[in-house]
């Protein structure tokens, strides 16, 4: 039995997001990576976490394979406000050292079930001609005296436990 290649969980697929983020100038200034950056002390994990991929500005071609993407603390998601969007290692589930991508939210569908908790829009990228096609739930703070929810919550923002 011969093994399956699976550019997904191997190195190549790293690679080719390292290629495609930097080819595309996704990457702003020398910023802090997201794992450098954190939370501030005593304030509780928050996150929107799901999916993104890139299209073509043109054509609106899919030129990325599905990223893992996460936002720290609460994000306003208002047509026109910038988000910053960290990528997900799908192997360990932690944030990547890579820097975050800068998006410009274009008219978010927002879903409620009592609350806030999905969004989905196209967004234009800071910086490029290329959109990002994306989803995200709310991953909300958890209530005071509940430890195992702020675990959860860490794990499902990227922070690992």
């Amino acid at each position: 039995m011969h093994p399956v290649f699976n550019p997904v969980s191997s190195g190549f697929f790293r690679l080719a997001c390292l290629a495609l983020v930097f080819g595309l100038g996704l990457v702003g200034g020398a910023e802090a990576p997201a794992s450098a950056q954190g939370l501030s002390a005593g304030q509780k994990t928050e996150c929107w976490r799901g999916w993104g991929y890139i299209l073509d500005g043109q054509s609106r071609a899919y030129k990325s394979e599905e990223m893992l993407v996460v936002t720290l603390g609460p994000t306003l998601w208002q047509a026109g406000t910038p988000v910053e969007l960290f990528l997900l290692d799908r192997a360990s589930g932690h944030m990547s050292e890579l820097p975050p991508i800068k998006v410009i939210p274009e008219n978010p569908r927002m879903y409620y079930r009592g609350r806030l908790n999905y969004v989905d829009t196209l967004a234009a990228i800071d910086g490029s001609a290329d959109l990002m096609t994306l989803g995200l739930s709310h991953i909300e703070p958890a209530a005071p005296g509940i430890p195992a929810k702020e675990d959860y919550n860490r794990w499902a923002c990227g922070f690992g436990e």
